[in-house]
C-alpha cells in the first residue's frame, strides 16, 4: 500500500500544518515542517506516478534535486512533478492559505487538471479546510473525514482505548476547566495516593508542547497557584486556562520509572477499510520528565515491539469501525510488563518522513512478524531519526551546502549498500540552524555510530 493508502496515478501533496497559529508558533522553524512529506517524491520511482507538491514557500531546487538523486531517472521524474508555491511563509494551515486566495486555488486547480489522472489529495493531518480544499479541486481527501479528528484528541484517545480494551492511565478526559481539573487531580490522588505528579495535557496539543506537569507535593488551591512546570517555556497558568477551556484537555498520572519507555505504532487504514502496520518505533524524548517529541529509532525493542503491535491492531479495529482512514500513530507507554495507551495521533507525525525515507530508499518492506524493515536480498535495516539537529553553526547555510559537507564525508546514503544518512528539513537550516537526519544502518550500534559522525561532519555536537 502506497503512504497514505492513496491509489490512481496522480497525488496531490498538501502538508498543511492545520493547529493552531499559538501552538504552532512554539516549533522552530515549524514554516519548514511542510518539506518533512517532501519523501512523496520517491514515489516518482514508478514511470506511471505524477506528483503535485505544493507548498507555502518555494522549496530551494537543491532540495528538490537532492530528493530526486533517490529515483532511476531524475529526468523523467522531474517532467512529472509539479511544484506550486505561494511565497508566504506566515505560520498557518497552507490549506487555508489557498482557499482564501482564488487564483492561487486556481493555478492549483491547473496544475492537478495537467498531470491528469486519477488520484487524490495528501495532507499532514485534517481539518475542515482539508476538506474543503479537496472539494474545491474535486479530488478525493486521503484521511480522517474533519468529524472524525476528535477521535485522535488525547480525550478521544482515551475513549477509543476503552472501546478498544487497552488499558491507558489512571485519569479523566473531557476537562474543560481549571476547577474540573482540580476535581480530576483530586479523584487521582484518591485512586493513587503514591502517585508523584500528574500531566495535564491540552486536548489538541503536539510534540508535548502542549502538556503541563503538576507535583502533587506542591499542589494547592487554586489549583493556578500549585508548583508547576509547562512544556512549552512561553506557557503560563492564564495562556493554559484559556486554552483548556476553548478545547478541553485530559489529566494523567505522571509515571517516574527508570524502566519507562514511550514506543509509538505507525499505522495506515485505505479507503476500503484494510488495515497495514507500517512500523514500531522507539520515541527518543527530552524536555520536562522526557514529554517533549525529539526523534526516533526503528524498530522498537524486541521484547515489546509486537505487544505493541496487537494493542495498536485493536485500536485499529475499532478506527476502520468509525470510518477512519489514512496514516496515523499511538503512542505508549511501557513499564516492565505493562503497557498502556498514551495518545492516537490521527495524522502524520514525526516517524513518518524516516520510515518512508528508509522504505523507498532501500526499496525495503516491513516484516510484520518480526518487526524489521527488510530488504529484497533478505538482509534488515534499522535507522535513528531527528527533525531536531540544532546548531548555531549551521544558521545561515544553504541546503547545497549541507547536502555536499555530508556528500563529502562519505556518510550519505549510498544505495549499493542501503545504508547513510538522508536529509530532510533543510529549508530550517537559513533562519533556524535546524534540520533533521534518517541514518540507516545495518544495525542499532551502527546507526547511533552514524548519527554521532553527521553531527560531527555538520559540526553541530
Amino acid at each position: 500500500m502506497r503512504p497514505g493508502g492513496v491509489v490512481g496515478s496522480t497525488i496531490v501533496v498538501v502538508p498543511s500544518i492545520s493547529f493552531p497559529v499559538v501552538e504552532l508558533q512554539k516549533i522552530a522553524a515549524v514554516q519548514s515542517y511542510e518539506e518533512r512529506m517532501l519523501f512523496f517524491l520517491l514515489l516518482l520511482a514508478d514511470p506511471a506516478v505524477r506528483v503535485v507538491f505544493v507548498s507555502s514557500d518555494a522549496v530551494d531546487p537543491a532540495t528538490i534535486d537532492y530528493y530526486l538523486r533517490f529515483v532511476p531517472d531524475r529526468d523523467d521524474a522531474r517532467r512529472r512533478l509539479e511544484l506550486v508555491s505561494l511565497g508566504d511563509p506566515s505560520i498557518g494551515s497552507l490549506s487555508a492559505k489557498l482557499l482564501a486566495r482564488p487564483a492561487d486555488l486556481e493555478r492549483l486547480r491547473g496544475a492537478v487538471r495537467a498531470a491528469g489522472g486519477d488520484g487524490g489529495m495528501l495532507p499532514f493531518n485534517v481539518m475542515g479546510a482539508e476538506q474543503d480544499l479537496a472539494d474545491a479541486l474535486g479530488v478525493p481527501l486521503y484521511g480522517p473525514r474533519p468529524e472524525l479528528t476528535w477521535l485522535g484528541s488525547k480525550s478521544g484517545s482515551r475513549q477509543v482505548a476503552a472501546e478498544a480494551g487497552v488499558p491507558v492511565l489512571p485519569g479523566a478526559g473531557d476537562v474543560f476547566s481549571v476547577p474540573e481539573l482540580a476535581k480530576a487531580i483530586a479523584g487521582l490522588q484518591e485512586r493513587r495516593p503514591d502517585a508523584p505528579a500528574v500531566v495535564i495535557k491540552l486536548n489538541n496539543g503536539f510534540s508535548g508542547q502542549g502538556n503541563a506537569i503538576v507535583e502533587l507535593d506542591g499542589l494547592a488551591d487554586p489549583l493556578t497557584e500549585s508548583t508547576t512546570v509547562f512544556c512549552a517555556g512561553e506557557e503560563s497558568w492564564a495562556s493554559f486556562e484559556a486554552k483548556v477551556e476553548e478545547e478541553g484537555a485530559i489529566v494523567e498520572e505522571l509515571v517516574r520509572s527508570p524502566a519507562l519507555r514511550s514506543p509509538s505504532v505507525q499505522l495506515q487504514i485505505s479507503p476500503t477499510g484494510e488495515v497495514e502496520v507500517l512500523s514500531t518505533h522507539d520515541q527518543i524524548l527530552g524536555g520536562p520528565d522526557n514529554q517533549v517529541y525529539l526523534g526516533c529509532r526503528f524498530p522498537a525493542r524486541p521484547e515489546y515491539r509486537l505487544a505493541i503491535q496487537a494493542e495498536a491492531g485493536k485500536v485499529a479495529e475499532v478506527l476502520v469501525a468509525r470510518g477512519v482512514t489514512g496514516v496515523f500513530g499511538i503512542d505508549f507507554l511501557v513499564d516492565g510488563d505493562r503497557v498502556t495507551l498514551s495518545e492516537i495521533n490521527l495524522r502524520m507525525g514525526g516517524t513518518t518522513h524516516p520510515f518512508w525515507m528508509a522504505r523507498l530508499a532501500t526499496g525495503g518492506t516491513y516484516d510484520q512478524a518480526s518487526g524489521e524493515l527488510r530488504l529484497p536480498d533478505g538482509g534488515t535495516r534499522c535507522y535513528v531519526a531527528t527533525d531536531n539537529i540544532k546548531s548555531l553553526r549551521l544558521l545561515g547555510s544553504h541546503p547545497a551546502d549541507v547536502i555536499a559537507r555530508i556528500d563529502e564525508s562519505g556518510l550519505a546514503y549510498d544505495p549499493s549498500t542501503a545504508t547513510g544518512a538522508t536529509l530532510h528539513l533543510l529549508g530550517a537550516l537559513r533562519g533556524a540552524g535546524k534540520m533533521g537526519v534518517t541514518c540507516i544502518a545495518a544495525t542499532p550500534e551502527d546507526a547511533d555510530e552514524l548519527y554521532a559522525d553527521v553531527l560531527t561532519a555538520l559540526d553541530a555536537v
